[in-house]
């Protein structure tokens, strides 16, 4: 019964595919061993990057508005950025025609980066605080703790062994992939988006058109050769001599 139970648990875990597109991983709900001692790494991690010297996020806020790199400007061109963008999400969901839906998905694109570099005047500094690299630090203990293999054993037995980890790549995945399960949103996410759906809907028009063109060419192309079949034979073909009356 517990073999059942266990093997249950383990088909319930969220998959992803390790940086070589092969191996796969699971995430696994975190125990509540694995909460408290992500919170312990927050409290650890917050409290020696105070008495280092960095700047909280309250602080942080304060620079910024001094500098003037924050404030009731950059509030106001972000709202207009984000209206933009939703305006052209609206128009890109009422657009018929595949051109209409190419252009649109691009401007849509574009708008997005534009919104979001604008928003990374305050997202960038944010990022040094001591919040925020508390927060780094209990992301990558629990990735250390819920990341397994198929056969349900962890792939770091510690947090150490985690930082530890040679292959970057499969420790930036693993935390990426982390941060989405806890943050309740599905890998592919990106892929979600109104600008890349309509983007597969223009990509799959293309590649049915293509097909279309290569069927019309190989048509013309056996018609051809019918034809030139035919006109090869009417050579070979001798034709019968009259008889003539003497």
């Amino acid at each position: 019964m517990a073999d059942i139970i266990e093997e249950k648990k383990k088909d319930e875990r969220r998959k992803f595919f390790g940086p070589d597109g092969e191996i796969e991983y699971f995430i696994a709900a975190p125990s509540a061993e694995d909460v408290r001692g992500a919170d312990w790494q927050y409290s650890k991690t917050y409290t020696r990057s105070l008495t280092e010297g960095i700047t909280t996020n309250a602080e942080m806020m304060d620079i910024l508005m001094r500098r003037g790199i924050i404030g009731p400007e950059f509030e106001q061109r972000a709202t207009e950025l984000a209206t933009i963008l939703n305006g052209k999400i609206m128009a890109l969901d009422s657009a018929k025609s595949i051109e209409e839906k190419r252009e649109l998905a691009v401007e849509v694109a574009q708008s997005r980066e534009e919104l979001f570099q604008w928003n990374q005047r305050l997202n960038g500094p944010m990022s040094n605080t001591c919040e925020q690299m508390a927060d780094d630090a209990r992301l990558e203990y629990l990735t250390s703790c819920i990341i397994q293999r198929a056969d349900g054993s962890r792939v770091w037995d510690s947090y150490n062994t985690f930082l530890k980890e040679k292959s970057q790549s499969l420790a930036l995945k693993s935390r990426f992939e982390t941060m989405l399960y806890l943050q309740g949103l599905e890998s592919n996410f990106l892929d979600q988006t109104p600008e890349a759906k309509a983007m597969r809907e223009v990509e799959a028009d293309v590649m049915e058109k293509a097909r279309e063109a290569l069927k019309a060419v190989q048509a013309a192309v056996d018609e051809e050769e019918a034809l030139s079949k035919e006109t090869s034979e009417e050579k070979i073909t001798p034709k019968k001599k009259k008889s003539t009356k003497k």
